[in-house]
């Protein structure tokens, strides 16, 4: 295992015990690491690209399958009526796994606690939107461009089209007033 596999191992159990249920879905996961890495600037070496739930690094799942066979947390699948998903809750030897990497989850436990803060209490689909929007600002900003909130929302809608608009626009437009787009103003 890789210094930085381990510090990303350890940011695992340390995301579900400050989340508010004290467990997280995949994709909360995913989303989590993305802000954390995207927002925050945490170097965990990710490379998201777009995806069917917004973006995505199957990296972060390897990652997911190692913390688990390690015992630092479990994941269940849990029947919902449209389907499935899963919760990842801490196992025994999460304290362990977070020891290996104290310095650094020591160093961005801040940073967990604003991701927590500002992104918690969202749905798995308000997480797709919210990190999509983000994902189209940046690459926006990467192309040079400065974008609209309303053309970066018809991008995104676009893109997620079962989404509409006006909720696209809602939440880019909280987006912009805590200053966490790029380009948009």
């Amino acid at each position: 295992m890789t210094e930085q596999q381990e510090k990303r191992l350890a940011l695992i159990p340390t995301l579900v015990e400050n989340s508010p249920n004290r467990q997280i879905g995949r994709t909360a996961l995913m989303k989590y690491m993305y802000f954390l890495q995207t927002l925050r600037q945490v170097p965990l070496g990710y490379r998201f690209t777009l995806y069917s739930y917004g973006p995505f690094d199957s990296t972060v799942l390897a990652d997911l399958s190692v913390a688990e066979s390690l015992r630092a947390v479990t994941s269940k699948t849990v029947l919902y009526p449209g389907g499935y998903g899963y919760e990842i809750s801490t196992d025994e030897k999460a304290k362990w796994l977070k020891q290996r990497a104290e310095q650094f989850v020591n160093q961005h436990e801040k940073d967990v606690r604003w991701v927590m803060k500002k992104f918690g209490k969202l749905t798995s689909a308000q997480l797709e939107l919210v990190s999509t929007i983000i994902y189209v600002d940046r690459e926006e900003a990467k192309n040079g461009k400065n974008a609209s909130v309303k053309s970066i929302a018809h991008k995104v809608h676009e893109i997620k089209p079962h989404f509409s608009e006006t909720e696209i626009l809602g939440f880019a437009q909280t987006l912009v007033t805590e200053n966490l787009l790029q380009t948009a103003s």
